[in-house]
């Protein structure tokens, strides 16, 4: 047992036989990675291939995911029949859609079961569903979802304790505009107007992820008819079918899990190539770092090559929706510059409450200060501007905690690079859309194990 454990395991987000990460850092990482199956395609592919009576399966899933997991546990309850076909796959077949009570403490901690409400209103079934959790980032509104189910003839109202749905689906053609692009939003409405038989439904301001797009080929191959109202439109048209048809589907690699690497290379001063991935995804982010001074070259879109190549400059950003900044990468962003020669700023539109890592990186040496930005998120909270000095010589610390999924991460990678032992704790929420981030970075020769307490 490292010396301070016992410290450690009072702390409050460590209780006895939690699992914590320990970590000695200082040491550049080099090798190849393969990025996984995304998790946010994962998750609503996972409900997609409920939306028929026909088996679907689905390949490159991360299953050891927590919220892979989460969710197939909830369509379970439902009547969703998901069987494991090797080490990565998954056969789904909807054998029922009845709401049965959704435990709630599932439901509580994954965001993406608010999905429920579109499979509910595909298969004409009511639901309720208990308010739904995920990081604690902020507040995440369910407004839009609910508004465009209601525009589509259906009934959902949010209550304190939950979402009480009830299907009266429409036969009319229906106009729905979302006054931000919101990515589960846009799978609702794609699953609730999927198999509106005869009726089309025009969803402006659509999300065009692509998460969003991966979930609509495999929709489309089931037979769906979902498009676009022109090439360069975020308008998408729902034309509704009869049925779908059981297909299989390959889920694309996980952006946010290559940008980690990427984010881990220019911390650590490293040296990666990282495949099944490439920029096409990561335009924006790329190219940030290009700027930063990291070198990253694309090999046709199936794999990275990515180096530390001189000190890396400050480049401020803010965060937008796709294809802007993602709001998921920018802790990762914010690691390296907290590591850059100089002052730069991050600016979260999204959702505030997403800075919580900046104070478990000065706990390693960073300079990061978070203040008010005099303006309001998407979620209508007070927005935040993080503001990082860079600082050279990093120290582990034994006191850091994983606050959510990718701030955790961002502190993996801060941990990684700092000279010494650290370790960190509550480590649930980074396996949450990590399946295994230590045994990932050992691949790169970090030394990380995954303890108990």
């Amino acid at each position: 047992m490292t010396p301070g454990m016992e410290q450690r395991k009072t702390s409050a987000f460590s209780t006895a036989g939690s699992p914590y990460y320990e970590i000695e850092g200082g040491k550049p990482l080099t090798g190849d990675v393969y990025v996984p199956g995304a998790k946010n395609a994962v998750l609503p592919a996972l409900v997609a291939a409920s939306l028929t009576e026909e088996p679907v399966t689905l390949h490159s899933v991360p299953v050891e995911l927590n919220d892979v997991r989460l969710i197939m546990e909830l369509l379970e309850e439902l009547g969703v029949d998901i069987q494991r076909s090797g080490a990565d796959s998954l056969i789904v077949q909807k054998r029922t859609w009845e709401d049965q009570g959704i435990d709630r403490t599932k439901a509580s901690r994954i965001r993406h079961s608010l999905l429920l409400l579109g499979g509910s209103a595909r298969w004409g079934e009511s639901l309720f569903l208990p308010i739904p959790g995920g990081c604690n980032i902020g507040s995440r509104k369910h407004d839009l979802h609910t508004m465009a189910l209601n525009t589509l003839g259906h009934k959902a109202e949010e209550l304190d304790e939950g979402i009480v749905f009830s299907s009266r689906a429409s036969a009319e053609d229906k106009d729905i505009e979302f006054h931000y692009p919101t990515f589960g939003g846009t799978l609702n409405v794609m699953f609730a107007a999927v198999a509106r038989e005869g009726s089309r439904t025009t969803l402006k301001n659509a999300a065009i992820n692509p998460e969003v797009i991966d979930v609509m080929k495999l929709l489309n191959n089931m037979g769906a008819d979902i498009g676009w109202e022109s090439e360069s439109s975020n308008t998408m048209i729902i034309n509704g079918v009869k049925s779908l048809h059981g297909t299989t589907h390959h889920v694309m690699g996980d952006r946010i899990i290559a940008s980690t690497v990427i984010a881990a290379v220019g911390a650590t001063k490293g040296n990666v190539r990282i495949h099944n991935t490439g920029a096409h995804f990561l335009q924006k982010e790329v190219n940030v770092w290009r700027d930063a001074g990291l070198r990253i070259e694309d090999h046709d879109d199936n794999y990275l090559d990515v180096s530390w190549e001189k000190p890396l400059e400050p480049v401020s950003i803010e965060t937008s929706a796709y294809p802007g900044f993602h709001t998921d990468i920018q802790p990762l962003h914010g690691v390296m510059m907290a590591r850059a020669e100089g002052n730069s700023s991050i600016k979260e539109t999204i959702l505030d409450g997403r800075f919580q890592y900046v104070w478990e990186l000065n706990k390693l040496g960073a300079s990061g200060t978070v203040e008010d930005g005099g303006f309001l998120c998407v979620n209508g909270a007070e927005g935040q501007v993080a503001t990082f000095t860079g600082t050279g010589d990093w120290t582990g610390s034994e006191e850091l905690v994983a606050r959510d999924i990718r701030g955790g991460a961002a502190v993996v990678i801060g941990a990684l690079a700092a000279e010494g032992r650290s370790c960190i704790t509550n480590v649930y929420q980074i396996e949450r859309g990590y399946q295994d981030l230590p045994g990932l970075f050992r691949q790169m020769g970090a030394r990380i194990t995954r303890e108990l307490s």
